[in-house]
């Protein structure tokens, strides 16, 4: 099988290379805006299979070229391509993957606002043209989204009923020496869902917004991380699984660890304009406020913020519901530590645990254990297998079941 893999930072730059060490890809296409920096990347994992394109995910013609003869294209860049990335596959005959969905389309959603569609549905109305072709485009296969969205299926196949499903990102990484402000994943995507968006919750069968770092709690992540204040950000968890686990769920929302300083920066930033993704004229010149943040922010595929971060990962989804009458919660969690992930892979462990669950479902879709056709999240197939090929390589999860 030949795949091309879109945007080699950290989390696609794992994925290639995970890939290009496997019997089922003949050939894997890293691609990046320029071949120099994808060549970079080619290099860097050193096999005969990996080759090195350009290819610009704004150029839907440009891209199409690309594709020509390519099995499976993962989509690793920023979610605002993902809509013409996905025109471009369809066009080629390409199945496609991504690890998120482009949440910034509802930016003017405000709470309160009545909310039918949401914007993975963009990507899954689809399905039918997919379909059509005989092709699979297989969404949110990150880590949250993705592995978190299998454990919420394989928690909710073992109940009655689902009451909640709720998924919490729990890390106390940090970089030594460096007290900037700092993200552990992609600058853009932090500020776009933490920031700029109001949180959507899946609430009494409807999708409601609630203001982004507003709502928040203490949960209890497994050691060695312990007690954390999480934060209700927006995230792509709860535009799917309230609808797609049809067990009765009445609440599902996502919350993620934030130290005070980086929620009160977040929130300031906000207040004055900084996260906006539209520009504004400064002394005559178009300046996007997004994009002077993130100028000003280490990348987390820069080597140095990668191998002195230190600390741990815990990423997982507890489920609450019923079975044969007794209230249950069912907690299903990955844990990464970061000196280790540098150490084996050189990347974050947040990167790692984003490329993982691509990575293991491509080798799956190549080995013909993926087989369905259309558009579709993680928690739509059957996730025995999909655990069972997480722990094969390496991407180990546990889990905690209690009676309530």
């Amino acid at each position: 099988m030949k795949v091309l893999v879109l945007g080699v930072g950290a989390v696609g730059t794992v994925i290639a290379d995970v890939l290009s060490k496997q019997e089922e890809f003949d050939e894997v296409i890293v691609a990046d805006l320029t071949k120099e920096h994808a060549q970079k990347v080619a290099d860097k994992i050193g096999s005969s299979k990996t080759t090195a394109i350009a290819m610009n995910a704004n150029n839907v013609e440009e891209m199409k070229a690309g594709l020509k003869d390519v099995d499976l294209v993962i989509n690793a860049v920023l979610p605002r391509f993902f809509l013409k990335i996905m025109k471009a596959a369809l066009e080629s005959r390409t199945s496609y993957m991504d690890m998120a969905t482009d949440l910034g389309v509802a930016a003017h959603e405000k709470p309160g606002n009545k909310i039918d569609k949401v914007p993975i549905d963009l990507q899954l109305e689809q399905d039918a043209k997919w379909k059509e072709a005989g092709l699979s485009a297989m969404l949110c296969w990150g880590n949250d989204p993705g592995a978190c969205n299998v454990y919420a299926r394989y928690a909710a196949d073992g109940m009655d009923t689902v009451e909640k499903i709720l998924v919490r990102d729990g890390d106390n990484g940090y970089v030594k020496g460096y007290d900037g402000f700092v993200a552990l994943w992609s600058p853009d995507t932090l500020i776009e869902e933490v920031a700029l968006m109001n949180a959507l919750v899946w609430k009494d069968g409807h999708f409601e917004r609630v203001p982004s770092l507003e709502v928040s709690e203490v949960f209890e992540f497994p050691p060695p991380i312990g007690k954390l204040r999480v934060w209700a950000v927006d995230h792509e968890e709860p535009e799917t699984l309230g609808r797609t686990i049809n067990k009765g769920c009445k609440e599902c929302n996502f919350m993620i660890a934030l130290g005070d300083e980086t929620a009160e920066l977040l929130k300031v930033l906000r207040k004055i304009g900084m996260v906006r993704p539209d520009p504004i004229n400064v002394k005559g010149v178009e300046v996007y406020p997004r994009d002077v943040v993130t100028a000003l922010m280490p990348s987390p595929s820069d080597p140095e913020i990668q191998k002195n971060t230190a600390g741990t990962a815990i990423v997982g989804t507890v489920v609450i519901g019923t079975k044969d009458g007794k209230k249950i919660s069912h907690y299903i969690y990955q844990r990464a530590d970061y000196a280790e992930c540098y150490k084996k892979y050189e990347a974050t462990a947040v990167a790692w645990q984003t490329a993982m669950p691509a990575a293991v479902a491509a080798i799956m879709f190549a080995k013909g254990e993926i087989t369905k056709k259309g558009v579709f999240t993680p928690e739509q197939l059957d996730p025995i297998p999909i655990l069972k090929r997480f722990k094969e390589f390496g991407f180990t999860w546990e889990e905690q079941k209690r009676e309530l």
